[in-house]
């Protein structure tokens, strides 16, 4: 028996508060200033169109783009919004480009993930490039995507440096499309997107997003069409009241695939039917549920999301803050990764928590902020009130009627492991 989990178990419901460590962050986050807070659809959406997009140069020195509400950063120091002319430059030498050797999947998702979109698609190879040294470093760069969900700093920002050079080459600045887009002009220097995993309490979700709102924040919340502690009564009592946020999937492909459907991939296809029909609306991301000490997790759980059409997932922990398509065999994965960063259920179940969750947002978003990049924050909606969750008979005993399941389970867990199932 895992008398260590039961343990833990019993300090989060004691201990762990959300509400006032949340609230603290973001009113960091709104004096800051700079940031977008905005649903993981929306990042999504964001970051496939900047992927997509690139920089032109006319005759007269004019930099421009065709991505609406585009930002251009000018030698890592200053953000400018295209249109704009461009100072010492050459521009009947035109931008800098890579050939047709950098036309593969991979290579071009890494660099137009670092902005540079604008040297793509030239018939020839381009001699202000070392073309074998920018090859080293996309090697080393899909090793740790495939190894880490993750594009390594350092190996990037060699391949940087390469880039620079090329442009400089060109009597050109290193031009790239920054990260995020602007608002009226100024641009966005961090995004937050925070996750809500709706183990249990959907009801608590309406006064969560009242403080939310406060702040200009809206959030992206993954429901379980096919849980245990609520039904489809109740998730569409919460999509009558939700305004401008947005419902993702908190996937269990593992369960229902073991209970219904036969495998994951039918599983991840069912679960977002079920959920879009409920909602009204298309499921467009994915998270895996690994509640109930079971996971649903297992090496075939990234195909199976691919073959439902998610269009993006954050299934993810590893410290990195810009979305990315992870390699396959053949090229890329359709589905977008966006990272996600720290957990409620990760700060100490004890009476430092508030504190503890409040100061691990902060440095998350920071070390984001420093990148341009997307900090996403994942709590559960049971610790904004757990008292208000038990106000409903239903609540009462849906969690009574789990309680000896979860003893049980508890009971066959080994020392040192966190779920009951075992995945291969």
């Amino acid at each position: 028996m895992n008398l260590a989990m039961i343990k833990r178990a019993i300090a989060r419901h004691r201990f762990m508060k959300d509400a006032p460590a949340y609230r603290e962050f973001l009113e960091e986050v709104r004096a800051d200033g700079d940031v977008w807070c905005v649903p993981q659809r929306e990042i999504a959406s964001w970051w496939e169109q900047r992927q997509e997009a690139s920089l032109t140069l006319d005759a007269e020195g004019r930099l421009d783009t065709h991505l609406e509400n585009a930002v251009v950063e000018v030698d890592r120091t200053e953000l400018r919004i295209p249109p704009f002319p461009l100072d010492s430059t050459s521009p009947d030498q035109g931008l800098p480009t890579l050939g047709t050797e950098f036309s593969d999947p991979f290579a071009r998702e890494v660099i137009s993930h670092l902005g540079y979109g604008h040297m793509l698609g030239s018939p020839e190879n381009d001699p202000s490039l070392e073309s074998r040294a920018a090859r080293i470093q996309l090697e080393e760069l899909r090793r740790s995507a495939e190894k880490h969900q993750r594009f390594d700093e350092k190996a990037l920002d060699r391949l940087r440096n390469l880039l620079r050079e090329a442009h400089r080459v060109k009597g050109l600045p290193e031009l790239r499309i920054w990260t995020l887009p602007h608002r009226d002009g100024r641009p966005y220097r961090a995004a937050v997107s925070t996750r809500y995993d709706v183990d249990k309490a959907i009801v608590n979700l309406p006064a969560i997003h009242a403080l939310e709102e406060t702040f200009g924040l809206r959030s992206t919340v993954y429901l379980r069409p096919m849980g245990l502690f609520y039904g489809n009564r109740e998730i569409r009592n919460y999509v009558a009241k939700m305004r401008g946020h947005e419902v993702a999937l908190h996937g269990e492909f593992v369960t229902t695939a073991q209970s219904r459907f036969g495998t994951e991939e039918a599983a991840a296809i069912e679960e977002k039917r079920t959920l879009a029909e409920l909602v009204g609306a298309e499921v467009e991301g994915v998270c895996m549920h690994g509640g109930e000490l079971r996971t649903n997790t297992t090496p075939r759980t990234r195909d199976a999301v691919e073959a439902a059409g998610y269009r993006y997932e954050t299934m993810y922990r590893n410290g990195y803050y810009l979305p990315l398509h992870l390699p396959t065999t053949k090229g890329v994965r359709r589905t977008l990764s966006i990272g996600q960063h720290f957990a409620d259920i990760s700060a100490a179940g004890d009476r430092s928590f508030p504190v503890n969750l409040r100061d691990n947002f902060l440095t998350h978003f920071r070390a984001a902020r420093a990148v341009g990049g997307v900090f996403v924050p994942v709590m559960h909606p049971l610790y904004f009130g757990i008292a208000r969750y038990l106000r409903y008979p239903e609540n009462v005993y849906r969690l009574g009627a789990f309680l000896p399941v979860f003893v049980a389970r508890a009971i066959q867990i080994k020392s040192g492991r966190n779920y009951v199932n075992t995945v291969e």
